[in-house]
């Protein structure tokens, strides 16, 4: 199946970098889909060590990441966003903000990746 697709700057790095003399030796196809396929094995992996969270946090997190960029300082500083949300109760998003911090890296995206997939 062919596909086109919008070529972002991440995008065009890649293809710069795996660029080959022909269509046959340009690995840029081959390298997205590894990219891809880690990139899930990642977050099938730590969304299995997610905490529960309740509706009202689940609800918090929704309006954190719906419409932002997910970016490195978004996932670093993600345990502070509950703090600012204008929905749920203090305590909620406190304890939001409690089981967000000592997540890893891989357990925040994972938990991004969960949240999208639910709005």
């Amino acid at each position: 199946m062919r596909k086109t697709i919008y070529m972002s700057e991440p995008l065009i790095k890649l293809a710069e970098k795996t660029r080959g003399d022909s269509r046959r030796t340009s690995g840029f196809s081959r390298r997205l889909g590894e990219i891809v396929e880690r990139y899930q094995i990642m977050i099938d992996i730590d969304a299995k060590k997610l905490p529960e969270l309740t509706d009202g946090e689940l609800e918090i997190m929704g309006e954190i990441v719906m419409g932002s960029v997910i970016d490195a300082r978004k996932i670093r500083g993600l345990h502070l966003d509950p703090l600012d949300a204008t929905i749920g109760t203090p305590d909620e998003r406190k304890a939001l903000a409690d089981k967000i911090e000592p997540l890893t890296a891989g357990q925040r995206l994972a938990l991004v990746e969960k949240v999208e997939g639910q709005i």
